[in-house]
């Protein structure tokens, strides 16, 4: 080659005025299309190769992305790539691993080079079609985006390509991808990066025209209003992804952007409805923006699916909603303990002041009324006793127990709101049903939950209010079946399904936590039984259904209640130690062992108990309160222990409040442990055991 000169050019040179001819084309004209087919014949004829190509990559419809060569140049012999139908929309196999692998290496802008006889698959079967011995390809950068590639092949002989070469189509490439950027609007982007944005992108993605006529309807979109994108486009936006209630809106902010005055809408964004396929709704988050292609305005609308987060939120609502109650739960739990222990200490006198009395009553009549003082007292025991059992949320003890028994302490509990509401109690209890093995005061709570339940729902009925409790047994006895039932208003259909749902109630604010059905349901179902709400019998009202397994083998087993205790048998006097800061149980707790014949010292606290071991001691046994000021019984205990061995198996423990001692049993420590209220017989039988320990 020479210059104008006729001076010989070197290869270098060659390149440089290969590279300077191409600029000089491609700034001739925004047009760069049409100075492709000279730059490509320049280079085919000045590097004396085969053939040089540029392909674009676009979207196949129906497939996903594919490629087309737009022009090529090839040496006389060769069929032009561009008028083969293999090269026109080929697709991008996702599932042939190495030509993946080319477009991802693409997309980095990578030079990919080689010869066909390494080649695999259908790349090979390709190039050999088009009789290629060796490649050389450069990606086409436009906006940073992968836009297509340029390259050259020697369908001659195989052939090692220099340096000098890559760098003259990696210079070319550069060009070429600077005069497309150059030829189009800033705002409208390569056909490949649109079409990677929006098959990647996690928004739905929909563009219209000025008409509301849809353009583009991305795959994300398509998953949003499960509708496909081949039948969305050209279809008006407002008729078919806006609900009916706001399409009157919609049209408006749409007009406004036409006639330029919907700046305020562009750029924000706002919650809304979407309308599915189906005619579902779903919620969105949407933002407009506007773009300018040529003298046409496109209205670009993202949209991001808030389905799961509102159902994130909503679940978040629900669980601080959870927690608040729960605490609530909780600190009421510590509460009603704190006043059943309260109430044990006078109830713990009062009853055994009240036994004394009737023990010593000579008179029938004093008797008697000193018999009803007791019961009430007793009664009153029973009740926070009964809450102890509520509050402590220990695991389950269960033993063979009577389901009528339940029922009837459960009513003791509510007697007093059903009376003041003026609910009747009507009973069908069958008294001899067999009994099942549960924990009893489980079975009271979910009595008095239910209870509880009918008596708030009566409160707004006009009509008699009755509540009914029915037993029976099922399938010959191996099951029973409990029915509670009121007059009230009955359970609305659409609460129906949630009734047993923690924290759902229909009550006002304040007249419930939703929970007592929820644990109730709980309790029933770990004993093996059920618990649903069934169509009741008069038509009116709730009526809920219980049904408990009879375990047989275990009832039959299982030992006769003693009627009656036999009396504790007088023992030799023994010297005991009392120790409890309630002045009135300590001197009831002396009197009790006192009668008895038994010597007592009186200690108010644990310091003042040490004392009292030092000075008077020895003692055969020691009646310790569990909760103390200064020195608790656990704490006078260990002192004690440590000072004095001896005494490790012949002190107990009395206490009004099992559940802050953490207690689950009849013992705390290895010692005795006796609740408050309690009964002479238990005070003296606990003394025979300590008083005989050697």
């Amino acid at each position: 080659m020479t210059d104008s000169h006729g001076q010989h050019i070197t290869e270098p040179g060659r390149h440089a005025s290969l590279i300077a001819e191409a600029a000089r084309l491609l700034r001739m004209s925004r047009d760069w299309k049409s100075q492709i087919p000279v730059i490509l014949e320049n280079l085919g004829r000045e590097i004396a190769v085969d053939r040089v190509y540029l392909f674009q990559v676009h979207e196949v419809p129906g497939w996903g992305l594919g490629q087309t060569c737009l022009f090529d140049w090839a040496a006389p012999g060769l069929v032009p790539l561009a008028t083969d139908a293999r090269n026109i929309a080929e697709r991008i196999l996702d599932h042939d691993r190495e030509m993946n692998s080319w477009a991802e290496r693409r997309r980095r802008g990578e030079i990919i080079k080689g010869h066909t006889r390494d080649l695999q698959g259908y790349l090979r079967k390709d190039f050999e079609h088009q009789k290629i011995f060796s490649f050389l390809t450069v990606p086409v950068m436009v906006n940073n985006q992968w836009w297509g590639h340029i390259g050259f092949d020697d369908c001659t002989a195989e052939r090692n390509w220099p340096v000098s070469e890559q760098a003259v189509l990696q210079t070319i490439a550069y060009l070429l991808g600077d005069a497309i950027e150059l030829s189009t609007s800033s705002l409208v982007m390569s056909e490949a990066t649109r079409v990677a944005m929006l098959q990647t992108a996690p928004d739905g993605i929909v563009v219209v025209d000025e008409s509301g006529a849809i353009l583009e309807f991305n795959p994300a979109a398509e998953a949003i209003f499960g509708r496909r994108r081949s039948g969305m486009i050209g279809r008006p936006v407002t008729a078919t992804l806006v609900p009916p209630e706001t399409r009157g809106r919609f049209q408006a902010v749409m007009r406004a952007l036409r006639r330029g005055r919907g700046e305020r809408f562009l750029g924000q964004h706002t919650e809304t409805e979407g309308l599915q396929a189906q005619g579902g709704r779903v919620a969105l988050e949407m933002a407009i923006t506007e773009i300018r292609q040529g003298g046409r305005r496109l209205f670009v609308t993202y949209l991001r699916d808030l389905t799961e987060r509102k159902r994130s939120e909503a679940e978040v609502a629900r669980q601080r909603d959870a927690l608040h109650q729960s605490e609530k739960m909780t600190a009421l739990g510590s509460l009603l303990a704190g006043v059943a222990h309260e109430l044990n200490n006078p109830l713990s006198v009062v009853i055994g002041r009240a036994v004394m009395l009737e023990e010593d009553a000579t008179d029938p009549v004093q008797r008697e009324r000193l018999r009803k003082l007791r019961e009430a007292a007793e009664r009153c025991a029973k009740v926070a006793k009964t809450f102890l059992a509520m509050a402590r949320q220990t695991p389950a003890v269960r033993s063979p127990m009577d389901i009528v028994k339940a029922i009837h302490t459960a009513l003791d509990l509510v007697s007093y709101p059903l009376r003041s509401s003026g609910v009747s109690v009507k009973l069908d209890l069958d008294p001899d049903l067999p009994q099942i093995i549960a924990d009893i005061d489980q079975m009271v709570q979910v009595f008095v939950n239910l209870f509880v339940n009918a008596d708030h729902a009566m409160r707004e009925t006009e009509a008699a209010r009755i509540l009914s409790i029915s037993t029976a047994r099922l399938g010959g006895g191996t099951s029973i079946e409990v029915l509670v039932q009121d007059t009230g208003a009955g359970i609305k259909p659409e609460a129906m399904p949630r009734i047993f749902e923690p924290f759902f109630t229909t009550k006002s604010v304040g007249a419930g936590t939703g929970m007592g059905l929820a644990v109730s349901f709980g309790m029933i179902t770990a004993h093996g039984g059920t618990l649903e709400a069934v169509q009741p019998a008069s038509g009116a009202g709730a009526c809920f259904r219980i049904v408990l397994p009879v375990d047989l083998a275990r009832t039959q087993a299982a030992p006769a209640a003693v009627a009656s205790q036999p009396p504790v048998a007088r023992q030799p006097e023994l010297h005991v130690l009392v120790v409890d800061d309630e002045p009135e149980v300590a001197s009831l707790l002396r009197e009790i062992l006192g009668r008895a014949g038994n010597r007592t010292v009186y200690a108010e606290d644990g310091f003042k108990g040490l004392e009292a071991v030092a000075q008077h001691g020895p003692f055969d046994a020691i009646f310790c309160d569990l909760r103390m000021p200064l020195l608790d019984g656990r704490g006078f205990r260990k002192r004690l222990i440590e000072r004095f061995p001896g005494y490790a198996r012949r002190i107990a423990f009395v206490t009004g409040d099992l559940l802050s001692a953490g207690n689950l049993g009849d013992t705390l420590d290895d010692c005795p442990l006796i609740e408050k209220p309690f009964q002479a017989r238990t005070i003296l039988a606990t003394l025979v055991k300590l008083g005989g320990v050697a």
